[in-house]
This record gives structure tokens, sequence and C-alpha cells, in this order.
């Protein structure tokens, strides 16, 4: 164990005194600013953002030895459209195949998607189809000016079957209903009343990934799900208010970007594949695109659409296969020719209590957003002193087969799961949160990490306080975890960092141990590496760990400006002492 302190710190005590009445006549302002960035809230933006993408999308089946007398494979092709906000343009598309299909079919469904159904009949190799495209898109972050009253009463007749329930959006179920009504008391227009119902919705469910069931109900009574969850109860709710709204499908890219704030940035990143979002329908000015788990009245940069309908089951991507199903995968590249992102903070909200990005949106004789009553948390059932806790954000998957799932005989869809982790031993360095309420003997500090490269370099990690609401000074330091001791693996596993040479389980028999002890407050795990490290860390989108100012990252390791919108898998061990 290493003790970190920095040098600067001891320089900079004689400026410290000299300012300290200056820090003093400011301290219930500092109190007050430092206090509310703890807490997040609606972030309301202006500007443009265009981008030129190429696109590659290669989808594979992996066929048996035996080989397949049929395989038909029914996707989505990429759509161009137009709302108030977004505007997407599709060009030179074009698809391949390897090997040459039996058959290719273009489908148009109810909805108007387009769908490529390609056969195959007695393959007896792999087969992959190339799909490459250029999408140029617009979103325009203007205010917005919407008429429409709640509840609706003029809807066009063609809009009105996206208030009809299905299976997987159970709209007209008594509970959901109970609680669409609930959330929407009190509002008058409707976007008060989708604004109710999304925030809701944005605080009280958590990501996982790879659930069992998508559906609202399922999305309601665990308080979890994937993308198609969130979308599928924001929907069910939306509808059994009397408000149409429909799932989209489409495929997102993983490259960063920042949305500015009074100091600093917040980052947004999200993995790279299938993902499902809303549109939601406003009389007055049409389609309106929403993510319930980032944005509302556009989605980002980094949304691709493809298809819309009344449920999952109308944009996913399916195949037939016999006499058996063969593994599936996806690879998407993405190159920007054009990133131009030029936005501005227009204003701050104060609910919900995960970020959320808007643009204006003037509703006639809009009312307060009302405040909707959060339930209460299961309160953890107290530890005793030394009894060996473990605690963090623990939930992660070993990344074994995200892509694909099956369904009755011969069936399989796409899951839209998508591996979510961030290349933390490159140009940033990453901080993750944990806070704790009494002294805790620290023993060992895991991380859900995947090594990809790199044999001469070691990581490590700082554990430091916390120095109003960012990384401070001072801390302590685990033991490096040498990367030639550390096999390759083909998913994500925990990476143990230790504080002292002894094993773990002297605290269970009663032996002394030289583990640092961390009194009671907030700490930021920070990794540090060196040489030829590559390794990923894993996160999960959305805060489901702790709130949402509690991840950070830096280019300099010393301003921590940045603000991720995701938690890191984590564990911490120990003993609590008191």
């Amino acid at each position: 164990m290493q003790t970190v302190k920095a040098g600067a710190k001891i320089k900079m005590k004689a400026a410290i005194k000299i300012l300290l009445s200056l820090m003093l006549s400011f301290w219930f302002f500092n109190l007050s600013f430092f206090s509310q960035m703890s807490f997040a809230s609606t972030i309301i933006l202006g500007g443009d953002m265009n981008e030129v993408i190429e696109i590659e999308q290669n989808q594979s089946f992996t066929i048996p030895a035996s080989g397949l007398k049929k395989l038909a494979f029914r996707f989505a092709s990429p759509t161009s459209f137009k709302s108030s906000t977004v505007s997407q343009e599709v060009k030179d598309y074009n698809l391949s195949y390897n090997p040459k299909p039996t058959s290719v079919e273009i489908e148009t469904d109810s909805f108007g998607n387009r769908f490529t159904k390609v056969t195959w009949l007695n393959i007896n190799g792999n087969a992959e189809i190339r799909g490459r495209l250029n999408v140029a898109m617009n979103i325009s972050l203007k205010e917005l000016i919407s008429t429409a009253l709640f509840p609706l009463k003029e809807i066009d007749q063609k809009e009105k079957r996206f208030l009809s329930p299905t299976p997987l959006t159970q709209a007209d179920n008594i509970r959901i209903k109970a609680l669409a009504a609930n959330l929407a008391k009190g509002a008058d227009t409707e976007e008060s009343a989708v604004i109710q119902i999304l925030n809701w919705v944005v605080d009280n469910v958590k990501y996982t990934t790879n659930p069992p069931h998508y559906d609202a109900l399922y999305t309601l009574d665990t308080g979890t799900g994937n993308c198609q969850n969130f979308s599928h109860l924001s929907i069910a709710l939306l509808r059994a208010v009397g408000i149409p709204a429909k799932v989209v499908g489409g495929i997102t890219l993983n490259k960063s970007w920042k949305v500015p704030l009074k100091n600093g940035s917040l980052v947004q990143s999200i993995g790279q594949g299938g993902h499902a979002w809303l549109e939601v329908y406003f009389p007055d000015i049409g389609w309106v695109p929403y993510d319930a788990q980032q944005s509302h009245l556009f989605v980002s940069p980094r949304h691709i659409k493809q298809t819309t309908g009344l449920d999952a089951r109308d944009i996913n991507d399916s195949w037939l296969a016999s006499p058996t199903l063969p593994p599936f995968r996806e690879d998407i590249q993405a190159n920007f020719v054009r990133d131009d992102i030029k936005l501005s903070l227009k204003d701050i909200r104060s609910n919900p209590s995960n970020y959320i990005l808007t643009n204006a949106i003037v509703a006639h004789v809009a009312k307060p957003v009302v405040e909707i009553p959060q339930p209460e948390r299961p309160t953890p059932k107290p530890t005793k002193a030394m009894e060996r806790v473990e605690f963090g954000n623990m939930d992660f998957p070993s990344m074994v087969d995200i892509f694909a799932n099956t369904k009755g005989e011969g069936r399989g869809y796409k899951t839209l799961d998508k591996e979510t982790a961030e290349y933390v031993t490159a140009e940033y360095i990453y901080a993750q949160a944990f806070s704790i309420a009494r002294p805790l003997k620290v023993e060992e500090i895991t991380l859900a990490m995947h090594k990809f490269g790199g044999r001469a370099g070691s990581l490590w990690i700082d554990v430091v306080k916390d120095d109003k609401g960012k990384p401070g000074m001072e801390g302590v330091r685990s033991f490096p975890l040498n990367l030639d001791t550390i096999k390759y693996f083909p998913g994500y596993k925990w990476f143990p960092f230790r504080f002292a040479k002894e094993s773990p389980d002297k605290y269970i028999q009663g032996q002394a141990s030289d583990n640092p002890v961390l009194t009671s407050g907030r700490y930021w795990i920070i990794l540090r590496c060196s040489k030829d490290a590559i390794v990923n860390w894993f996160y999960i989108p959305g805060n489901p760990y702790g709130d949402a100012d509690d991840t950070r990252s830096t280019s300099q390791g010393i301003d921590w400006s940045d603000i991720l919108n995701y938690d890191f898998n984590f564990k911490v061990a120990g003993v609590f002492l008191e």
C-alpha cells in the first residue's frame, strides 16, 4: 500500500491562507453550488449537430459442419426521415452476400418499414451479409411550440392505432393505467403529461443487459431492463393516458460526444449495436423522437433510425433455420466524415434525478411540471461491526453471447443488447465514486474489465477522497496488477486490486492486517496504467449504482470536468469497523 499526496498541495498552502478570507466570504455560495452538483437535472440545449457518417454493418451466421437445409434472414434497412428536430438522409445503401443466396426479396410492412429477406438452401459454409451506407444527419435544437392540450381530443385517425395495447406494451393493464393516470395528474398540456411520465421512467428503471422479458409489466415489476424495456414501459404509460407512441428500432454508434454544462461537460456515450427508442405524437408538430434513457424531443447524432412499430416485434431482425439455429453475430464500423456539434446551454431544470437532454418547447397554457413522489427505496440490512462486506455496481454480463436469442422452434431474433465499455488505457483517465457511512478497512477493490493487449505494463488504482464533487488529492494506492499475470479471456471478468499482501481470509480468522482504513465519506476509484496496457472497463448506461455525477473523466488527471452518463462496474470488499 502506498499513500498518495500531491506536492502541489503543500506548495499552495501559503496561497490558500491568503485567499482564506475571500473563500469564507463566498462560503454559502460554494456550499449551495457544490451541493447542486450532486443532483442531476434536465439540460435544455440549443444549437445544431451536423453529421456525415460512413457505416459498414456485417451480419454473419456460423453454419454447423453438417450444414443447413434452409436459412432465411429478415433484416431491416435504414430509412430517410424528417421530424421537427431530426433529419436523416440515407445514401448509397448497398448489400453484398457470401455465399450467393438462393433468393433475395424486399418487403414493406404496414408501418412502411423496409425489410430484406434473404434465403439460402442447402448451405454448408458460413453466411455473411455486408451492408454499406452513407448517412447525413442534421439535428436542430430550436424552440418548439405546441398548442396540444391534455387530455388529447383531436388525433388523426391513422395515428390512433398507436394507442393500442400489445403483449409487450400492456396499456390496458389496471396497474399501468393507474400509474399513468397518477403520473399525468395536474397536466393540462400534452408536453407536461409526457415529461411527467418519462421523468418517472428514467428515475425508476435501471439498465440491465439481456433481461429474460422485455414487456412493460415485467419492467414495472422489476424496475430493470434494457432499451426495449425502457421503451415498452414508456409507450404503455403514454398510451394508457391517450397519447399515441411507437417504438423505433435502429443502431447506435459508440463515439462519445459532449454536452456543455456551467462548469465542464456531460459526456454522452452509448454502445455500438442495436437500439430501441420511441416517438411520441403531437397533433400540431407530428411525431417527435425521445430516448427514454437519454433525451427528449430529439435523439443523439449517434442514433441511426431503421424501423418503427407498435412494439419490438415489429422492428427486430429475425431468422428461421432448419434443422438447427446457427449462432449469429453483428459487427458495425463507423467513420465520421463530418462530426460538427455546436451546442449551447440554455437552461437547467431540477428533475429528474438522472440527466436528461432536451431542447426548449413552449406549450400552450403550460403549468409548472408536477413533482411526482418517488417510491421509497428498500433500506439495506445493517451490517455488524467487523463483518466482511461487499458492495458496488456488481451485476454485469460475461459477454459470452449477447447478439441473439431463440424463441420457439427454429426461430431467432436480435436482442438489441450491445457491449458497453470504455477504453480506459488511452488518452483519458476515468474515476468512479462510492460512499460509505462508517469507517471501512478495505481489503480489495475489483473492476469488470477485458484485457485486449499488453504484457510489459501494469494496472493499479488510487482510491482518493472526494473534494467538492470531484476526485481529490489524497488517498491510498493499490499494489500493481502486472499484465503478464492476466490471461486473455473472451469476455469480461473481475480484475482484483489488493491493498495488503495477506489473504482476505485473515479477516475471518481475526488476524491483523495492514489494509488501509477509509473514514466515512465519499471516495473515487481512479484506474491507472503503465506502458502497453490495452484494457476496457465495462459500464452500465444510466446510474444503476449511485447518483448522476458519480463517474468522471479527464485528459489531464487534474480537473475532472467531464461527467459521464453511466456507472462503471466495480465492487468493494472489506470490513466495517463500527
